[in-house]
């Protein structure tokens, strides 16, 4: 459904969304969140793309009467659904009696699929829009319940495939033209079938999959409704110091009231610390609980076998983090000595190293995205022009609209559909071309894909948009009309580095102790939580070295991420921006191959397994190669501001 959250700012946590497919999705396969079929636009020359960006509206909203005409015609659809679903079940013990058979089964499963897709593309879209409103948030439950249902009524598919087996399988694949759609789907089943149950047993983990949830959702509301949130007064004006306000104020210029605000901000969690520490591991134990029911060796294990990844991307990417502590370190000495932090501390961190260098008006953020992407060819910035005309995004800042940013493709029939809060400033901008760099990939991939195979796996989805990030970041560096731009843009570049790459590694490191640790059959508390993130604070930082101090009151920072509700999910963004990094500097350079490659990748949906098309497009993230580009490009970035601060300076 919602898919591709670029924002890591505390959101309220819940069930993996259209980007993520879990094992218990229809064996992760049939069941598949879609996006949206192309724009066809023709390319246009530069000058007229910028030309028809900057003729746009500043600022626009979303077309949802492009899904449904009125809320009443939604509830109508959603009744029509829930009338389907009693078919489903009588499609149990019959997939196998022939390939017609199996083709028939799986078509009437994904047709539904495609219109539940749709269903909650309306319902999820209308309560972000206005979370204040009470018909909206009721609409968005009544579609969770459909999508439940149906993911109930159609788990026997998995253990019935599995017992087909793959002779079988692939037999009825070879008689049936119109099986072809399935067979990645139908292969993955295959693949999983020693992790699948029996029908009843199946039926009982799908049930068991809302209460699996709860401590996510009791996270949510204890962290975004009930914490009791300090009032400070800074600067003569009294602050509530809620998440909203902590966020804006971490990264005040005056280092007075960074500590000041950390010093209320944290204790609020740390009070919490006991309560916090027991919900979390409730939702480790749930996770530990579902990866022995379905006979894997660890929690990692089963969240990468269901999409085929190597666990070794997951443990090459915590070694090459590590291994490149010393890049990290270094670019944390320069922040200290360019902000003229003699004690430099984790208060420190947020704190701009220049001044941004202006604003950018929505239209004016769309023609420097269409320049900056002017190396991925007249096509895709033809598409990508035309597209911005159109109400695909909601990026009017309102009261009630929810937070962050992201990219919903759920509805394959008709468009893909983006929100974010446009304010202008340089992160906004990067934003933007972020988000629709998810856009464009589900253009491309339901151009050339079915249904079945349109989605694409999480280990995909962030390396698009991260190029596309990467290219405009390049262009602003390239383009800066002076010397504080081009440093603004740098530092951007390297804060960009830090917190998706380091920063999401260290959160992967954590979850990976703290999994393990359950399944060693070790107590799992708030304290010992706070004790093993703290004890990676201060390795990533370096306060052994002295190059950032921890105060050990951080350690309860565990329990500000929402994200960790989502079991290894968050690595995905340091391994998508080291592979987003490797096409964006080919591309960059004028590299037509590793393009091509490129653009079979997001044409590629999940026609194959994820690991398969990335390395098939160049990118082994097995190996230590993309993590050491990127740390190279890190260097580079540091080499270049080093020499812009020495020239200014002089």
């Amino acid at each position: 459904m919602r898919a591709f959250a670029s924002s890591l700012a505390p959101a309220a946590p819940g069930p993996p969304f259209a980007m993520q497919r879990t094992a218990l999705a229809l064996a992760a396969a049939l069941l598949l969140l879609q996006s949206t079929a192309p724009t066809q636009a023709a390319a246009k020359p530069v000058a007229q793309q910028a030309q028809a960006a900057n003729s746009a509206a500043g600022t626009q909203v979303w077309d949802l009467n492009q899904l449904y005409p009125s809320d009443a015609a939604w509830e109508a659809e959603r009744l029509a659904l829930l009338a389907e679903l009693p078919k489903v079940k009588t499609l149990q013990g019959t997939l196998g009696q022939s390939a017609q058979s199996l083709r028939a089964g799986l078509d009437q499963i994904s047709a539904l699929r495609l219109r539940l897709n749709r269903l909650q593309a309306y319902a999820f879209q209308k309560a972000d829009e206005n979370t204040q409103h009470s018909d909206n948030q009721a609409r968005r439950q009544l579609a969770d319940a459909v999508g439940n249902q149906l993911g109930e009524a159609a788990s026997f598919v998995s253990a019935e495939v599995g017992a087909i087996g793959r002779a079988k399988v692939e037999a009825f694949l070879a008689a049936e033209p119109g099986l072809a759609k399935h067979g990645q789907g139908l292969r993955t089943m295959l693949r999983l079938a020693e992790h699948t149950l029996s029908p009843k047993e199946e039926a009982l983990l799908a049930a068991a999959a809302e209460p699996l949830q709860q401590p996510g959702a009791i996270y949510g509301l204890l962290s975004n409704a009930d914490l009791p949130w300090p009032k400070i007064t800074i600067r003569g004006k009294t602050v509530v110091l809620d998440q909203e306000q902590y966020t804006a104020y971490r990264s005040d210029a005056d280092p007075k009231v960074r500590a000041q605000v950390f010093k209320a901000f944290w204790p609020v969690y740390k009070a919490y610390e006991r309560t916090l520490g027991a919900v979390y591991a409730a939702n480790l134990r749930g996770t530990v609980f579902m990866a022995r029911a379905r006979n894997y060796p660890s929690s990692v294990a089963m969240a990468q076998g269901s999409d085929n990844i190597p666990e070794a991307v997951y443990r090459s990417l915590v070694q090459e983090a590590n291994a490149g502590l010393p890049t990290l370190h270094r670019y944390l000495k320069l922040r200290s000595r360019v902000l003229g932090l003699k004690a430099p501390g984790y208060q420190d961190m947020y704190v701009p190293l220049a001044k941004p260098s202006g604003q950018y008006p929505q239209a004016e953020a769309e023609a420097l995205t269409l320049a900056a992407l002017q190396p991925m060819g007249a096509e895709y910035t033809g598409k990508l022009a035309a597209a911005f005309k159109q109400n695909w995004m909601h990026s009017v800042p309102q009261r009630g609209k929810v937070s962050g940013a992201y990219m919903n493709g759920a509805a394959y029939d008709v468009h893909p559909y983006l929100l974010m809060s446009y304010n202008g400033d340089y992160l906004a901008m990067s934003t933007l071309a972020h988000e629709w760099g998810h856009a464009m990939h589900s253009v491309y991939s339901n151009a050339n894909q079915p249904f079945e195979t349109a989605d694409y796996s999480t280990f995909i989805a962030e390396i698009p948009s991260t190029a596309n990030e990467l290219l405009l970041a390049d262009y602003m560096v390239a383009n800066a009309k002076t010397r504080d731009e081009k440093i603004f843009a740098l530092s951007q570049q390297l804060e960009n580095i830090r917190s998706t790459f380091f920063r999401q590694a260290m959160f992967a490191e954590f979850e990976l102790a703290s999994h393990e640790a359950v399944e060693r059959g070790e107590a799992v508390t708030g304290e010992r939580l706070s004790q093993i993130y703290l004890d990676l604070l201060k390795r990533y930082h370096g306060d052994a070295q002295n190059v950032v101090k921890i105060d050990p009151l951080y350690g309860i920072e565990w329990a500000y991420i929402p994200h960790f509700y989502r079991d290894f999910y968050v690595y995905q963004y340091a391994t998508c921006i080291s592979a987003a990094a490797y096409f964006a500097e080919g591309i960059g350079q004028g590299d037509s191959a590793l393009r091509e490659r490129f653009f079979t990748l997001l044409k590629s949906g999940s026609s194959a397994d994820a690991y398969a098309l990335t390395r098939a497009a160049g990118v082994d993230l097995a190996t230590p190669a993309p993590y050491r580009a990127l740390l190279r490009r890190m260097d580079r970035a540091i080499d270049q501001l080093e020499q812009l601060l020495a020239q200014k300076k002089n």
